[in-house]
């Protein structure tokens, strides 16, 4: 296998036409406080990767049952798994059920804690920006995806709240954002890189839960 991208929270290695993560140990934050909408490094903690990688296995499966289709594979072992290799397009896709972290920062003043929301919205996938928020014509005009990939993103975004937000009532929890990042495989888009504690937030009664907490809801 080639190493093809060292990031934050995994290595990414080429492996024939598919991809291999190696999760990582890290934990994400900002400004030294965990937080797993940061966009830096804040601490090393064992086991991490595991719990992330149970995670994503987990909640790609469940989308795949409920008709998303995911780049997801299998798993090889507690620390890595297989994806199919897809060409990536360099946005994020959040969804907001509820405002809470940049949002809350953003609007300062203008937007309680935990307000409902249900907004999509676009950032460009670049670290050197900070992954700054894009809007919707600026996509289409850098060519980085057309307006008819847009109207699927966003439709494909809500689809993947309604399964997470049904799953997690069950569970007495509440959805409050996450990410999506998407790929183009033979002519289509899925859904790639990762859905775990890393890339969303789940509360119970006001309060945000961890990445051990929300493994449990699981199970």
């Amino acid at each position: 296998m080639r190493l093809l991208y060292s990031g934050k929270t995994k290595d990414v290695y080429e492996d024939g036409p598919y991809l291999v993560f190696h999760f990582k140990d890290t934990l994400l934050g900002r400004n030294g406080e965990e937080d797993s909408g940061g966009n830096e490094v804040v601490r090393e903690k064992a086991g991490k990767g595991s719990v992330v990688l149970d995670q994503a296995e987990f909640f790609f499966k469940l989308l795949e049952k409920n008709g998303v289709k995911t780049h997801f594979v299998e798993r090889i072992d507690w620390r890595r798994a297989r994806f199919l290799k897809a060409e990536r397009i360099p946005l994020e896709v959040i969804y907001r059920e509820l405002a809470y972290g940049s949002f809350l920062r953003r609007y300062s003043g203008w937007v309680k804690p935990f307000q409902p929301l249900g907004i999509v919205e676009f950032t460009l996938k670049d670290d050197r920006l900070d992954d700054p928020l894009i809007a919707e014509d600026a996509v289409i005009s850098l060519k980085i995806a057309s307006r008819e990939e847009i109207k699927e993103m966003k439709e494909t975004t809500r689809k993947v709240a309604g399964i997470l937000k049904e799953f997690l009532a069950s569970r007495g929890l509440q959805l409050v954002d996450f990410k999506l990042e998407f790929g183009r495989l033979n002519g289509a888009l899925l859904v790639i890189d990762e859905l775990s504690g890393d890339t969303m937030r789940v509360a119970k009664d006001g309060k945000i839960l961890t990445l051990e907490e929300l493994l449990g809801v699981m199970e």
